[in-house]
């Protein structure tokens, strides 16, 4: 699932300690990997993925773990939150999946 981080250009990922001020305070969490201002970090058993798009915002995407709806809703605004502290921008999500018309897909 990727999630478009509205707002969101005053985020700046340049090392791995800056991708885990997505975590939320009081949830487990460390960043995994990190590259050219992208990264993948561990949050409560489920990993997020943090990219740059072409229009230079940030999204992020569900990349791994089962979780409840409820539980990954609670999450996501749990991250919007932290890097709204984080950043000092009110972030908001909206979501984007992909979309065929093709019946056998």
């Amino acid at each position: 699932m990727k999630l478009i981080l509205n707002n969101s250009e005053g985020i700046e990922f340049s090392c791995k300690e800056d991708l885990a001020k997505a975590i939320p305070v009081g949830i487990h969490g460390k960043p995994l990997n990190y590259g050219q201002g992208e990264g993948q970090v561990e949050i409560d058993d489920t990993v997020w993925g943090f990219y740059v798009n072409s229009e230079g915002s940030y999204y992020m995407a569900f990349e791994e773990g089962v979780v409840e709806w409820t539980k990954i809703v609670n999450l996501v605004h749990a991250i919007t939150g932290a890097l709204t502290q984080q950043f000092g921008k009110k972030i908001t999500v909206s979501a984007e999946g992909p979309f065929t018309n093709d019946p056998n897909a």
